[in-house]
């Protein structure tokens, strides 16, 4: 799976550097790119890996799905 930042759109090849930002904090869209992330910190709007929601996101309420 490949991992874009969200801010420059480049490849993230150390997923162990990510910013995770909660999506409502998000800007506008970025295109990805296939050239490499040159942000000092690479960002992802969304939960980090292992989590079903970030903090702050409204649940799903049962039965709604």
């Amino acid at each position: 799976m490949e991992i874009h930042c969200h801010i420059c759109g480049g490849f993230i090849n150390d997923p162990g550097v990510i910013a995770y930002r909660l999506p409502v904090d998000a800007p506008s869209g970025v295109v990805p790119v296939s050239a490499l992330c040159t942000c000092r910190t690479p960002t992802v709007y969304g939960p980090p890996p292992g989590h079903a929601s970030s903090p702050g996101m409204p649940a799903i309420p049962h039965g709604a799905m």
